[in-house]
């Protein structure tokens, strides 16, 4: 079966060398590029060629996006390129794991080596559909050279993509206008496309609003096996949307849909962006030139459907540093990437505690989890935790009190050693729930596995 990815290039121009957009009638449209800073020279991803056997001359190694949404997944996605856009691709699997040859996460002080992970490589020749939304801000910040130039680098996206990828076209301004519903038809596309720059439009920049009605569109043509991503290009100075960050990262996570974010120029709200991408599992860009348009669009594009994706289980919650060795020979590469993996309020998140069959003492492979949730509610005395202990359906016909007496203890032996760790027991409320709430069927050794289980979910504090 064909996968499909969805993604959303949500495009804001906005005011380059004035701070940003102003009230949403009357913007005063931009005249010129901003200066870029000392030593910008992003780079383009323009070609793909098979990886050599030695370390490539020039080439660098990037995590560009790295994927939380899952609590018991980290999915870090890595580029390597040269100076030149460059891609290298290593399709061979064999050669494929020696790449990769050391993990790593730094936790604190503390660096733990992730001795489980599994590699993969996206190549443009994976039979997945892509179904881009592209999102073109029309306000008046943005003016009217700066509008056709977007419109421009569009046209060329168009005539670029795969013929089994799907586009949709949005332009917005204070108001969203959907120009061309989701198709594979280059012609159908190309006809709808108006490259008529701020006609009809030129107000607000609702960079939010046009986000979300795109994720709305794709979302109601996509299957259920949908992959979907958001790329916001903007300048980060919203001041229109009725929908606030909070409802479009919810509206993301909720839709499974990373955001992509792009600043443009340099009077951006430096973070607020870049924000919104690692809130969601995304990646984010920072242009300055009107020319760099078709380039980022051809970037975007390549690096979505090419890259290496390597996948593990994250040891704790909190803030992470990954480190990725590649190796040839005594020739290495690194990249580093972070992420914060701290649960948000509500939240159910597996515990990683052990304990022995029908016993309730913790077994010494525990500590390391144990000292990680402390340490999470020392830095945030703003939150409470509950603990849910849960059990497989062994015992229940033997005793239909066993299990929930044993999910109880075992939540309350949790409870005991993060008080010896320093919380206070007032912040913290063991539940033991038995065998009455199965995540598997415990038909099988595997499924009662994951059914034996202790959870904790993040609460205001009283």
């Amino acid at each position: 079966m064909v996968r499909t990815v969805h993604i959303v290039l949500s495009v804001c121009l906005a005011v380059l060398t004035v701070a940003g957009c102003s009230s949403f009638m009357g913007e005063p449209a931009a005249k010129a590029d901003a200066t870029p800073p000392p030593g910008y020279n992003p780079i383009f991803l323009k070609q793909v060629v098979p990886m050599p056997p030695t370390a490539p001359p020039k080439a660098t190694a990037q995590i560009t996006g790295i994927d939380t949404r899952n609590s018991q997944k980290v999915v870090v996605t890595l580029h390597v390129a040269d100076s030149l856009g460059t891609y290298f691709s290593q399709t061979d699997p064999s050669s494929l794991k020696k790449l990769i040859c050391k993990v790593t996460e730094k936790i604190g002080s503390e660096e733990i080596p992730i001795q489980k992970f599994t590699i993969r490589q996206r190549t443009e020749s994976d039979p997945v559909q892509y179904a881009i939304a592209l999102v073109m801000d029309n306000s008046g910040s943005m003016g009217d050279p700066r509008a056709r130039a977007v419109q421009d680098a569009a046209e060329i996206l168009i005539k670029k993509k795969q013929k089994t990828d799907a586009l949709a076209l949005v332009r917005y301004d204070h108001k969203v206008q959907i120009e061309a519903p989701l198709q594979e038809s280059s012609e159908s596309l190309l006809s709808l496309h108006r490259k008529n720059g701020l006609v009809g439009f030129g107000g607000g920049t609702a960079i939010l609003d046009g986000t979300g009605e795109a994720i709305a569109h794709l979302n109601s043509f996509a299957s259920p096996s949908a992959i979907k991503a958001v790329v916001v290009f903007t300048d980060g100075q919203e001041n229109s949307s009725k929908a606030t960050q909070t409802d479009v990262i919810k509206q993301a996570l909720k839709s499974n849909t990373p955001v992509y974010a792009v600043d443009f120029g340099a009077g951006v709200n430096e973070g607020y962006m870049e924000g919104l991408a690692r809130a969601t599992g995304g990646y984010y860009w920072h242009i300055y030139r009107t020319s760099e348009f078709p380039d980022l669009f051809e970037d975007i594009y390549r690096r979505l459907r090419n890259g290496y994706v390597i996948e593990y289980t994250p040891t704790t919650y909190g803030k992470h540093t990954v480190n990725i060795t590649l190796c040839w020979g005594s020739d290495t590469l690194q990249a580093s990437g972070t992420y914060n993996n701290t649960p948000d309020l509500g939240t159910v998140v597996l515990l990683d505690v052990y304990f022995d069959t029908g016993k309730s003492v913790l077994k010494p492979e525990s500590r390391r989890a144990i000292a990680n949730v402390a340490g999470i509610m020392k830095a945030l005395p703003e939150v409470a935790i509950e603990l849910r202990g849960h059990t497989d359906s062994t015992n229940n016909t033997k005793d239909s009190q066993f299990n929930l007496k044993l999910s109880q203890q075992r939540a309350e032996a949790v409870k005991d050693a993060l008080v010896k760790s320093g919380i206070e027991a007032g912040r913290i409320t063991a539940k033991g729930f038995g065998d009455s709430m199965p995540v598997n069927s415990n038909a099988t050794e595997e499924g009662r596995a994951r059914n034996r289980r202790t959870e904790f979910v993040f609460l205001k504090a009283p």
